[in-house]
């Protein structure tokens, strides 16, 4: 008989290459030693270090391209469905954590969300450009 360990998931797009970058990770791994989860293409990474009583993670954000410092009580990490961190500068999410289908499905819309910005952006642009025709 094995008992399953405790999971979290964590989730983040990568500034660089806007890849989703999604892992499991068991909490015993999580909690032994700082975890640096890095994007395959290498260009961002992760940080998520236990002290104490709380949690400090290191966020690389796809929004404002710095990294933002937040923290969280080790239980609301290890016990919440999901957790959403935000980036100031945008207001939209730049981190989750939690639970492996509530986190897959928050970073769905996030991309959604992501791609729709693009596309008005780019849809700005050639405004911009017509009218200057």
């Amino acid at each position: 008989m094995s008992v399953e360990e405790p999971k979290r998931t964590l989730a983040y797009i990568c500034p660089a290459c806007r890849q989703s970058v999604i892992v499991e990770r068991d909490l015993f791994s999580l909690a032994a030693a700082t975890a640096h989860i890095k994007c395959p293409c290498g260009r961002s990474e992760l940080r998520v270090e236990f002290v104490d009583d709380h949690v400090d993670l290191e966020v690389p954000c796809l929004f404002c391209g710095r990294e933002h410092r937040v923290s969280c009580s080790t239980h609301a990490f290890l016990h919440q469905k999901a957790l959403a961190f935000s980036c100031a500068a945008s207001g939209l999410d730049c981190l989750y954590v939690g639970e492996e289908e509530p986190v897959f499905q928050a970073l769905e819309r996030l991309e959604q969300a992501v791609d729709r910005l693009v596309l008005e952006s780019q849809a700005e642009e050639k405004g911009a450009f017509l009218d200057e025709l």
